[in-house]
């Protein structure tokens, strides 16, 4: 890496965080905007400088999915909150709340049945028109000027274009990108008074947010044993009671649960894998058992609320190794911490030379 690309990195990470930092949040709306971009880099971008062209349907679906745990009650209602909603705006409810609201009751909360309410296409437009309206106007205003180093505003015929290096740089920060946002996220939900009756003294929000209910984890788990022959997806013993369901690129790396990404596993190979990407043998039966039974996984997960896009899951595991592999990192075999390098066999499994 030369010098003035290095230079030009840590100029990007100083505006992001001056982003966090000065920029004007009356809504939760920029940190959606941010977790939409730095989510949709990894999934469609690429590791080098060229430009990424997002269009805007995509990024109005994955704001509304950001916003569709949200859409539930966090509590009772209150004087201030009479459905229980959070509000992610200091005045009235967020529009996209509003939005998405009657296909969430619709479908029961499910988000993998939402696409095909007859009502969705015609949300995901009306949210489109939100999010260039409102956050992509604003995001990059930092201390009351405007600095264009994301992209340009307006956006023309309904795509949004990243400028060169930008999707490369989200991709290489997601980590810090994805905490900075999730932070400022919780920071601003509790800081609006008017939810303060119904947060009371709860501490669950980050994980009300963002986290998968453990009722829900618990009823894929008979689904995930069954297509694994009741086996722990990691060390093949007979898994028993203390099984759980893991998320094989770890939830540190990419907080997003897609039907493709879970396994399960023994609780003491779950607990000693933790935050750290599997080796290699793991890596081969993922991508496989993924390539033999990746539709039929995808539907009966659909089914328990979880969306389905194996490519998009497949493009999260490549850039996870292959940031691993840039960093020279380990990847976990077995029990006791067992590791080994991350090297060029891993990259190559996703075709990648």
């Amino acid at each position: 890496m030369s010098a003035l690309s290095a230079r030009a990195q840590l100029a990007f990470l100083e505006k992001i965080q001056r982003l966090f930092d000065e920029g004007e949040f009356s809504a939760t709306y920029k940190f959606a905007l941010m977790l939409t971009l730095t989510e949709l880099a990894i999934e469609l971008g690429g590791d080098d400088d060229a430009e990424l062209a997002l269009p805007l349907d995509a990024v109005a679906e994955r704001f509304a999915l950001l916003y569709w745990r949200q859409a539930s009650s966090y509590g009772p209602a209150t004087d201030e909150v009479e459905n229980g909603i959070l509000l992610q705006n200091l005045g009235k409810q967020a529009a996209v709340i509003n939005q998405i609201l009657e296909i969430y009751n619709d479908v029961q909360g499910n988000p993998a049945r939402a696409p095909g309410h007859p009502q969705w296409q015609r949300t995901i437009s009306d949210i489109r028109a939100i999010v260039h309206n409102m956050p992509l106007r604003h995001l990059q205003v930092i201390g009351g000027q405007t600095d264009r180093f994301l992209y340009d505003y307006p956006c023309t015929n309904k795509v949004l274009i990243l400028k060169r290096g930008v999707s490369h740089n989200l991709r290489r920060f997601s980590p810090l990108i994805q905490q900075l946002a999730k932070a400022g996220w919780v920071q601003h939900i509790r800081g609006n008074r008017r939810n303060a009756p119904l947060l009371g003294k709860k501490d669950d929000l980050e994980s009300f947010m963002f986290g998968t209910p453990r009722a829900q984890l618990a009823r894929i788990a008979p689904i995930l044993s069954q297509m694994q022959d009741k086996r722990c997806f990691y060390c093949q013993g007979k898994l028993h009671s203390q099984a759980e369901v893991d998320h094989f690129i770890p939830w540190s790396r990419y907080p997003r649960d897609t039907a493709h990404n879970f396994v399960v596993a023994h609780r003491g190979c779950n607990n000693d894998k933790r935050d750290m990407l599997a080796a290699r043998k793991h890596l081969e039966r993922w991508l496989d058992r993924n390539d033999r039974s990746g539709r039929e996984l995808g539907e009966r997960m659909q089914e328990q609320g979880f969306v389905s896009n194996i490519g998009s899951t497949t493009e999260v595991a490549k850039w996870a190794y292959g940031e691993a592999f840039r960093m020279q990192g380990f990847a976990w075999i077995e029990t006791r911490r067992q590791t080994e390098m991350i090297d060029r066999e891993y990259v190559a499994l996703f075709g990648v030379g």
